[in-house]
C-alpha cells in the first residue's frame, strides 16, 4: 500500500513539474477548440458534391449494368453450347465403339473380311473418341485460362 502512495505522489510531482513552465493562457487556449458550421463548409464545396447520395432501390439497374449482365449471360450460354457439343460428340463416339465391339463379339469365332473390317472400324472409332475427349479437355483448359467459371461449361450460370 505504501508503494502505491509513493507512486501516486511521484506522478503528481512530475505532472506539476511538467505544467509549471506552461503559461495559463496556453492551457485555456487549448480548451477553446474552434468549431465549424455548414456555412463554413459551403465555401469548399465542389460541383460534384451536389449529386444525390441516395441509393437506388433494390432491383433497379442502369443501362450499363443491364448490358453487362446480358453480355455475361450470352458469353455463358456460348461456353455452355461449346461444352455440350463436345459432350454429345463424346457420347456418340462411345456408342459407336460399343456398337462395333458388340458386333465383333457376335463374330468372335468367325474369320474373314467382315471381322477385319470391323476391327479397323473399332480402331478408328476409338481414335475418334480419344480426339473428342481431347477437344473437351482443350475447351476446359481454354476456359480456365480465360477465367471462365467452371459452372458455365456445365450450364450452371449462378
Amino acid at each position: 500500500m505504501n508503494i502505491k502512495l509513493r507512486y501516486l505522489a511521484f506522478l503528481l510531482s512530475i505532472s506539476g513539474w511538467l505544467f509549471a513552465g506552461v503559461p495559463i493562457e496556453r492551457i485555456s487556449a487549448a480548451q477553446d477548440v474552434p468549431y465549424f458550421t455548414n456555412q463554413d463548409i459551403e465555401h469548399y464545396k465542389e460541383p460534384s458534391d451536389s449529386r444525390s447520395s441516395i441509393p437506388r432501390p433494390a432491383g433497379t439497374e442502369t443501362k450499363k449494368e443491364s448490358a453487362a449482365r446480358l453480355q455475361k449471360q450470352k458469353e455463358g450460354e456460348s461456353w455452355c453450347k461449346k461444352a455440350r457439343s463436345c459432350q454429345k460428340r463424346i457420347q456418340k463416339d462411345q456408342e459407336d465403339v460399343q456398337d462395333i465391339e458388340s458386333a465383333l463379339e457376335d463374330l468372335k469365332d468367325a474369320k474373314g473380311r467382315k471381322k477385319a473390317s470391323l476391327e479397323k472400324k473399332l480402331v478408328k472409332a476409338k481414335k475418334q473418341l480419344g480426339n473428342s475427349e481431347k477437344d473437351l479437355a482443350e475447351l476446359e483448359d481454354e476456359a480456365h485460362r480465360k477465367g471462365i467459371p467452371p459452372g458455365w461449361l456445365r450450364c450452371q450460370f449462378d
